[in-house]
């Protein structure tokens, strides 16, 4: 009797491992993207718009240039192409496109922008 209780333990440890690592399986479905926006001199553009779009579904992704003119989009679909948009007033809007956006990857794009 005594090794068919262990054996049932057993079996619920082992279930519960393998339950547990497929949970931890389910993590990660997206990728993103970061940079900087800076102006000529090197200055940050605090608050430049930063504008992502996948381009087959047309999702857009948004965010606002950072102190210090780091930006960060995140939890985006995977793949591509995206085109990414960088404006801010009395500035030449800038466009980057065909970026491509990997599984649990992040992208790195830096703009500079010119004065109009």
């Amino acid at each position: 009797m005594a090794k068919s209780v262990q054996h049932k333990v057993l079996l619920v440890f082992c279930l519960s491992l393998f339950l547990t690592g497929s949970l931890f399986a389910q993590g990660v479905t997206t990728g993103a993207i970061n940079g900087l926006v800076t102006d000529d001199k090197g200055e940050a553009l605090v608050g430049a718009n930063v504008i992502a779009v996948h381009e087959p579904t047309g999702t857009t992704y948004g965010t606002a240039v950072r102190n210090g003119g780091a930006f960060d989009l995140r939890n985006m679909r995977i793949g591509g192409p995206y085109s990414l948009t960088v404006s801010f007033i009395g500035y030449k809007t800038q466009k980057e496109e065909n970026i491509h956006v990997s599984l649990a990857q992040t992208v790195r794009i830096d703009f500079k922008l010119i004065e109009e």
